[in-house]
């Protein structure tokens, strides 16, 4: 288990609470729009070819259910993730959770969508602290290009990283569409 300076995890937890709290005041209708520009930026970049790593978003998240409907209907296979009790991500293709794919099918996406609470502009991601993703970017493939989905006010200059963290290749916020980082 790594230890961090207190400094660190002080604003690390500071990031993370303020995220979630503005995330919990937002209407329906803000996330079911949202949803829509993640969606309409997002597939602008998706190759007919490789499957698609997504992630089917939480409540609070920038949803992205509108994105893997549209992916389904234009016949792309979506990999979703599904958590093991040790925090890594094994794979899932369609809604059958109980048929998995291994940890290792990360590596056959040409996208892969994360989740994330702030972004910076070097492409390093806050996400929600468990190193879930970070273990599973470390498996992509080379080129994959890594989207990272978060609000517009979640785009930062600088967040707080370690040496282990997985950046992105871009974000995609639901006013400024898609932007590599």
């Amino acid at each position: 288990m790594r230890t961090l300076p207190d400094d660190k995890v002080r604003a690390r937890r500071a990031i993370r609470a303020g995220r979630r709290a503005r995330r919990d005041a937002q209407s329906a209708a803000d996330r079911r729009a949202d949803g829509e520009a993640i969606r309409d930026a997002i597939i602008s970049v998706i190759s007919p070819e490789a499957p698609v790593a997504a992630y089917e978003s939480l409540a609070t998240e920038p949803p992205t259910e509108a994105l893997i409907a549209a992916l389904r209907e234009a016949g792309h296979e979506v990999l979703l993730p599904v958590l093991l009790p040790d925090k890594d991500l094994d794979w899932r293709s369609g809604d059958d959770e109980t048929q998995t794919l291994g940890t290792d099918a990360i590596a056959g996406a040409g996208v892969i969508v994360v989740p994330a609470l702030a972004i910076a502009r070097d492409g390093l991601r806050l996400g929600q602290g468990g190193g879930s993703y970070d273990r599973a970017l470390a498996r992509r493939a080379p080129g994959a290009l890594v989207v990272a989905v978060v609000y517009d006010d979640e785009l930062a200059d600088v967040v707080p990283s370690d040496p282990h963290d997985q950046a992105v290749d871009a974000v995609v916020t639901p006013a400024g569409g898609l932007a590599r980082l």
